[in-house]
């Protein structure tokens, strides 16, 4: 796609609480989260995808994405969109954009 890249949508970028965008899915939607000592990196947990009934515990291989995959986005408008703009759709917390997959 012409012009398309993921990192023109910041992903993971910090949020208010000072964790990152992935950090906070990744307590949110798992299951006894620790975390790492002074730190919002999940140390252990569950995570499962009903999408693909698959249940990990490495937060490694706990993978993330969007209902709307960035390229779809792409190519749906968001090529118009401002940095600020692509930036807000990749690291939303609020609408169910950001999924364990």
């Amino acid at each position: 796609m012409d012009g398309y890249a993921r990192d023109k949508f910041d992903i993971w970028a910090s949020q208010p609480d000072g964790c990152t965008t992935r950090q906070d899915v990744l307590a949110r939607d798992g299951k006894n989260v620790e975390d790492k000592p002074d730190s919002c990196q999940p140390a252990s947990g569950i995570w499962y995808s009903v999408y693909d009934d698959t249940t990990v515990t490495d937060v490694a291989k706990a993978t993330i994405d969007h209902m709307v995959r960035l390229p779809e986005a792409w190519r749906s408008g968001a090529d118009t969109w401002t940095a600020d703009q692509h930036k807000a759709f990749g690291n939303d917390l609020k609408d169910p954009q950001l999924l364990i997959a």
